[in-house]
């Protein structure tokens, strides 16, 4: 056997250029099969870890069809104001979103945020001085009487007597000192006289005095500025409860204006007891725990794009969502602020349900509430009572980078607490405390990845008007596309490869061994086995293969990463429709989006060695095998083999 493998290499020595142009052959061939195998290798991982990782949502808003114009009095300048402000016909529901094709993997729901009441729950002592300077003296609830018989369509003193909400909550403080307010019907053209000596409650709201009397007025009274009565500027005092159909409940003691006369026993009368009940859920608020439902973190904005993420603990699997487990996230100055670790439990008595705006935009993401004076009782005067209520035990805190004090809707609230949707058990029917259109921050859905085209060509055929759609991606349209594209080339390389190699060994192998017949009759004559003859036959070829191939898928494999850089890199410099793929919102989590581009894993490079390796040792012994098969006596007599 020794001395087949010498004859084989001497053979294959014999021949240098040929040889030569056999082995560099071979390589190339072996980095070109490699690069394409290992580029389409990485590719597909990396449309697959797309997968995992992005997520296509979408926000649904209901445009206004229509604006419609006001008409508000300006006591100071003795003149209506006019304004603008938009009008539904009609509100849609997220029917109109269920369609064949739709193909959802969250469906489109119409979410409330919840408000929780805990009356252990406080704030930081500087969210108690902004409370205080910014609700409980800006929407005091007070007992009032004017030092003199006046019309209050001009600035006009009156003594304050007693605070059911105000500077020190709301225990009924009666007024020992000589305090007075200034006082302003300021929106109504035909405000009613008020009567010294008689005693009248007012919901009060803070405005800027009227110019001429900044400028005249000497005296420093107990709260600056002036306050106005209105019920249409006062909302918290008028009711909005809706049904679960988003239908308008009638409020059954409709206010004319803010403020009414308190005569004998007028606590005692449903009208008197509504004001205690206004005080009474004015403190509530203070003690109001913002609760946010969803199936997933992915369906908030702000987990969604990278602004809010999980600090400790983990996330709400996907299973305690569909099962509605009773656990929580709760934001990191929520957990500091209460001393709350993963594992503890947070107690969440559900009393109301607000269906038109974001918790965000009612509790600032920095945490420090105004109060929220937000329509808090319901069409019987009453205070809302609670609906749920169960202890949840956090798995998980979240940091929200922004920390402002006013949101677009998108951000997490100060205090939020994220629950499974499907864990309130309970209707909500008799606790919705305002309703309004769909806003992106309150309807959302998920589809599968890259099918936004196909969901606007079912969309567009249901012909609905006055929704916008806006899709987010992550850019997962277009890094698939420059993916897609990278495949297809490295499909191509690889066939390429692989049919460049399957013709260089068959014409090697022809000329190493096909052409070899006289030369194994030879052999074989002077006495060597057929088995050595094999072994003088294919030591040389499969040492060039073995050699060649070598070289080449460890080269293709180093080349690989290179190669997938520079098709990166062309295919992102490319131009591609990102109209739905809203790059520029979504792209702030960048880690998530960096794909792998190193060199290719070495068990493909070992794949297409031995590939080429057991290809080039099947032809060689076909070729070998039909040598054998030859008789020496009949070849040695020919002219040449």
């Amino acid at each position: 056997m020794r001395r087949g493998i010498e004859n084989s290499i001497r053979q294959i020595l014999r021949t240098p250029l040929r040889s030569a142009f056999f082995m560099i052959l071979i390589t190339l061939s072996a980095v070109l099969l490699t690069i394409g195998a290992g580029m389409y290798r990485m590719s597909d991982q990396n449309m697959k870890r797309l997968e995992e990782v992005f997520t296509t949502i979408c926000t649904v808003s209901q445009t206004a069809d229509r604006t419609e114009t006001g008409h508000l009095w300006d006591a100071e300048k003795k003149s209506f104001r006019d304004y603008t402000y938009p009008a539904y016909s009609h509100l849609l529901t997220t029917d109109a979103l269920n369609f064949s094709g739709a193909n959802y993997i969250y469906p489109p729901e119409h979410r409330p945020y919840y408000g929780a009441y805990d009356p252990s729950f406080t704030y930081p002592d500087n969210s108690y001085i902004r409370l205080v300077a910014q609700t409980r003296e800006r929407y005091p609830i007070v007992e009032v009487t004017p030092l003199e018989d006046c019309v209050p369509d001009h600035p006009v003193k009156l003594k304050l007597l007693r605070e059911l909400y105000g500077r020190n909550g709301n225990e009924g403080r009666e007024i020992g000192d000589w305090e007075t307010v200034l006082f302003c019907d300021h929106d109504n053209p035909t405000p009613q006289k008020l009567y010294a000596g008689k005693t009248y409650v007012m919901a009060l709201t803070w405005r800027p005095s009227h110019q001429d009397w900044i400028e005249t007025h000497t005296g420093v009274d107990k709260l600056g500025g002036e306050f106005a009565p209105r019920a249409d500027d006062v909302p918290y005092v008028i009711s909005t409860q809706y049904t679960e159909d988003g239908e308008p409940i009638p409020d059954t003691m409709p206010l004319d204006v803010g403020y009414e006369e308190v005569t004998e026993g007028f606590y005692d009368t449903p009208r008197g007891q509504r004001w205690i009940e206004l005080a009474k859920a004015m403190a509530m608020l203070e003690h109001t725990i913002p609760v946010i439902p969803t199936d997933s973190t992915g369906l908030l904005m702000s987990f969604y794009n990278g602004n809010a993420t999980i600090i400790d603990g983990r996330d709400i699997s996907e299973k305690e969502y569909k099962d509605g487990d009773l656990v929580c996230l709760i934001s990191q100055e929520f957990a500091k602020m209460h001393g709350y670790a993963i594992g503890d439990t947070v107690p969440l008595a559900l009393y109301y349900a607000d269906y038109r705006d974001s918790a965000s935009r009612d509790f600032p993401p920095d945490g420090l509430p105004v109060g929220n004076p937000n329509h808090m009782l319901n069409a019987e005067g009453k205070c809302y009572s609670v609906f749920e209520n169960h202890p949840y035990t956090i798995v998980g805190i979240y940091n929200e980078i922004n920390k402002s004090s006013s949101s677009n809707g998108y951000d997490m609230a100060g205090y939020g607490v994220v629950i499974p949707g499907a864990s309130v058990k309970n209707s909500d029917r008799n606790n919705i405390l305002d309703y309004g259109p769909m806003k992106g921050y309150n309807t959302v859905f998920q589809i599968p990845n890259g099918t936004i085209a196909t969901y606007l060509q079912n969309w567009e055929k249901q012909n609905t008007t006055g929704l916008v759609l806006t899709f987010y991606d992550k850019g997962y349209t277009q890094i698939k596309d420059g993916l897609t594209q990278i495949k297809q080339i490295a499909l191509a390389m690889f066939i390429t490869g692989f049919l460049i190699t399957i013709l260089i060994l068959l014409f090697f192998n022809n000329l190493f061994i096909g052409k070899q017949k006289k030369r194994t009759a030879i052999e074989r004559s002077l006495g060597m086995s057929k088995k050595d003859c094999t072994v003088s036959l294919l030591s040389g070829v499969m040492a060039v293969v073995l050699l060649g191939g070598t070289l080449g898928t460890v080269l293709g494999a180093t080349l690989s990463g290179v190669a997938m850089q520079l098709l990166t890199a062309l295919t992102n410099g490319a131009q591609y429709n990102t109209t739905f793929s809203n790059w520029v919102h979504s792209v702030a989590n960048t880690d998530t989006t960096q794909l792998p581009t190193t060199m290719a894993s070495p068990l493909v490079a070992l794949a297409c060695w031995a590939f080429i390796v057991l290809l080039a040792l099947s032809i060689a012994m076909l070729q070998i095998r039909g040598n054998l098969r030859s008789e020496p006596l009949k070849l040695l007599s020919s002219r040449d083999s």
